[in-house]
């Protein structure tokens, strides 16, 4: 008989029985696992259209194999068409991170996996690949979610929901990175798998709390110095994560300034996010020194929009040229093609605070719990803030299609000054 730790811990006696007989089959429910692979993980780190990165926790024992195809087998892993070994292990707390680069993907494909290893076979896990044409898609941006587990969970849980393409999450996961904090956060990222057991790609950022210079190559095998970029779409949007927490100048900024040289004249948008905010709209906050650096490559290539986080509350600017006569190294340039769009500051579940330092180039800020949504297509981006209220996601509706961009009844919005929604236009080529 087949040892199924989720439904035995349901059922118990003869009806686990059946259960298991039942996932023997490959009709079992979606969630069963018997293997020793749990708090997983699907990353993004250079090409979402044919390659994704595979992260997971392997409690015990050797690790597993990642078994993949585009059918469904449930999880009959021999009936998988493909197959691949870890490429990279890093030992934790309780086990080891492993971690599975698959490559050579379909564009805009919908893959299947599951993890054998020697206790037997996880819990059936789907994701979806990025087009490689300009179609419509959404991404969810946020970060701060460090102490408060209830409100991370019930934002996790509206992710599952939105069904984004991608979330990117723009630093501070933890309070400090100690294996406890890790185990619970990983624990509540499982919130953001939906009910089909599809798992949606994290951009993941380095933040001031991930104070180990390591620490989130180890938990989502990015690049060691946490700053990468990659297009999504044929050439709809090129995203960079960037590290706010080493010079912005130097071997960053000249990468930076390259990359940007090479694709922002070719892309119809460019989003940057990052952890520390260049110009916090919380007073008890220092300057951002350090990312301001960063203004005026953006300006010079036209990045039309930055994500920040660190400060806990809520902003949304004006689109801005940095100049070193305007207030706090900024002016107001709304009809300037070249000037970005900021956002932010980090409100997933970190303590909240004031928003009182608003600039005259502000649109508005404020001090809730929540992330943007941002819809991309050919003619615009359009970007909406969820709010997090009192009722979490109890009463939220899943949207009925990924990458919807229309409000599902139950979920709360930012009416922000200026609108609801915040457009920027595509650039003329």
């Amino acid at each position: 008989m087949m040892k199924v730790k989720s439904l035995m811990l349901v059922l118990g006696g003869s009806l686990a029985f059946q259960a298991s007989l039942v996932a023997e089959e490959g009709v079992g429910i979606i969630s069963e696992n018997d293997s020793e692979a749990i708090k997983h993980r699907l990353m993004w780190i250079e090409n979402p259209s044919s390659e994704a990165t595979i992260g997971w926790v392997q409690e015990s024992g050797k690790p597993g194999v990642v078994h993949y195809g585009k059918v469904d087998q449930k999880r009959k892993h021999h009936l998988y068409e493909k197959s691949q070994q870890v490429h990279r292990t890093v030992p934790i707390g309780k086990g080891v991170n492993c971690f599975v680069k698959l490559t050579g993907l379909e564009p805009d494909t919908a893959y299947f996996y599951v993890i054998k290893d020697a206790s037997g076979v996880s819990r059936r896990l789907k994701f979806h690949t990025a087009p490689a044409t300009n179609k419509a898609i959404t991404f969810i941006n946020g970060g701060d979610s460090r102490s408060n587990r209830k409100t991370r969970q019930e934002l996790n849980k509206i992710v599952a929901k939105l069904k984004p393409l991608f979330v990117s999450f723009s630093g501070d996961m933890i309070g400090s990175p100690t294996h406890d904090q890790w185990d619970k956060w990983f624990e509540d990222w499982q919130l953001t798998i939906s009910e089909d057991g599809t798992i949606i790609p994290i951009v993941a950022h380095r933040g001031n709390h991930e104070n180990k210079k390591d620490a989130i190559s180890k938990e989502f095998d990015t690049p060691a110095d946490v700053y990468y970029a990659f297009t999504v779409g044929k050439n709809l949007l090129r995203y960079y994560a960037l590290n706010s927490e080493i010079p912005a100048e130097g071997a960053q900024s000249a990468w930076l300034d390259q990359d940007l040289g090479k694709h922002a004249g070719s892309v119809t948008y460019t989003a940057a996010g990052y952890h520390k905010p260049m110009r916090p709209h919380v007073s008890k906050k220092k300057e951002g020194t350090n990312p301001y650096k960063w203004a005026p490559i953006f300006y010079k290539h036209g990045v039309d929009l930055a994500f920040e986080s660190d400060s806990h509350c809520i902003k949304r600017t004006q689109p801005l040229r940095p100049a070193s006569d305007g207030a706090e190294g900024f002016v107001a340039a709304p009809n300037d093609p070249k000037a970005t769009v900021y956002t932010g500051e980090g409100c997933w579940g970190a303590p909240l605070r004031k928003a009182d330092d608003a600039k005259s180039w502000t649109l508005d800020c404020a001090a809730f719990n929540g992330f943007d949504w941002v819809s991309v297509n050919a003619e615009s981006m359009q970007i909406k803030t969820v709010k997090l209220e009192k009722t979490g996601a109890l009463k939220v509706e899943a949207v009925e299609q990924r990458n919807s961009f229309k409000t599902p009844k139950g979920l709360s919005l930012w009416q922000a000054k200026g609108g609801e929604v915040l457009t920027i236009r595509a650039k003329k080529k």
